[in-house]
């Protein structure tokens, strides 16, 4: 479906462009108003197509995805936390090691500290994986609280 789309706003974007350089080229062919719309619409037309590109490849890299729990050991500050994560945690956490995010992680044990220093040996979601949850706004770390949170 997505691929249909993104042919269709392609399609569309290189139609304009085509019609905007004509008209630049033959000048008084058309009205500038008529200019200037197809010219404000180009770069709309262009997001479109990026975007539902990007929904395309995001449905591909999902599409043999399993999501599964996943049994890890977190190393922090020269600490060990051994958990049990949920799909949705475990791929949070792939992405905050990736990006050295700090958040303390809320399990059933209590809060597991991730810093900028912090490594995980287990299974987790690819980045890949992670990358199109987050593109199709899938990914919902509420169990991820910022260190921050409360303090004024």
């Amino acid at each position: 479906m997505f691929m249909t789309a993104t042919a269709l706003f392609l399609l569309l974007t290189l139609l304009a462009a085509a019609v905007l350089i004509v008209f630049m080229l033959r000048t008084g062919a058309a009205r500038p108003m008529t200019v200037w719309a197809l010219a404000a619409l180009l770069p709309v037309l262009a997001a479109m197509t990026a975007a539902n590109a990007g929904q395309a490849g995001a449905e591909r890299t999902l599409q043999h995805y399993a999501p599964m729990p996943s049994d890890v050991v977190i190393h922090t500050g020269g600490r060990i936390y051994r958990a049990t994560l949920d799909a949705n945690d475990a791929a949070c956490l792939e992405r905050d090691l990736r990006l050295n995010a700090e958040h303390n992680l809320l399990t059933p044990q209590g809060y597991i500290p991730i810093r900028k220093d912090s490594t995980a040996d287990g299974p987790l979601p690819s980045r890949e994986v992670v990358e199109a949850l987050s593109l199709r706004g899938e990914l919902n770390c509420a169990n991820f609280k910022s260190l921050n949170a409360g303090k004024k």
